[in-house]
């Protein structure tokens, strides 16, 4: 029942964000990657810093994160809709465990150097020598302090597969500095 819920809200938030994205339909467009010439993906590299917060522990997760303007959909007016490839590594009672993630992140310009994210995601986390599926939901801001130079942090939820009955549902607070080329 626990995951039938979290798939519910999951489908619910996927559902708004390619509702919105579809109201404007004058300016969306499909495959911009192929059809649109000033396509620009705008990639940016972040270093980043989470708390990661489980039911009895907390530790405190590093990673990376690659992001660009989605190949597939480009949004009308200042919405953006970016895709955020994020690897990170924590330790949790001597076990080090890996976590890859997707998440798709639609942006709002609040302010001229400002944005708000927020979007469902999917990905995998090793321990143990065993994969399992993660899925998740988040909202952040992103602060361009420079044309090139960002800020951010996020609050995101995670879902993880539970397997042999080990729960690795987590809350995460997320940190970041990058570089926008």
């Amino acid at each position: 029942m626990k995951l039938f819920k979290k798939a519910i809200v999951g489908a619910a938030c996927g559902t708004f964000l390619m509702g919105s994205s579809l109201l404007a339909a004058d300016e969306f467009k499909f495959l911009p990657l192929f059809t649109d010439d000033n396509y620009q993906p705008q990639f940016e590299v972040a270093a980043v810093v989470q708390s990661v917060n489980f039911e009895h522990d907390t530790v405190t997760a590093y990673g990376a994160e690659v992001s660009f303007d989605c190949p597939v959909f480009t949004l009308p007016g200042d919405h953006t809709l970016r895709q955020q490839l994020t690897v990170l590594s924590y330790d949790t009672e001597g076990t080090t465990t890996m976590s890859i993630e997707m998440n798709p992140y639609y942006f709002f310009k609040l302010q001229d150097k400002l944005e708000l994210g927020v979007g469902p995601g999917i990905g995998g986390i090793k321990s143990d020598d065993t994969w399992r599926f993660t899925y998740q939901a988040g909202a952040g801001l992103k602060y361009y302090a420079t044309q090139n130079i960002l800020v951010g942090v996020d609050a995101r939820w995670q879902g993880v597969q539970e397997k042999d009955g080990v729960d690795m549902d987590n809350t995460r607070l997320v940190a970041k500095v990058g570089y926008r080329f």
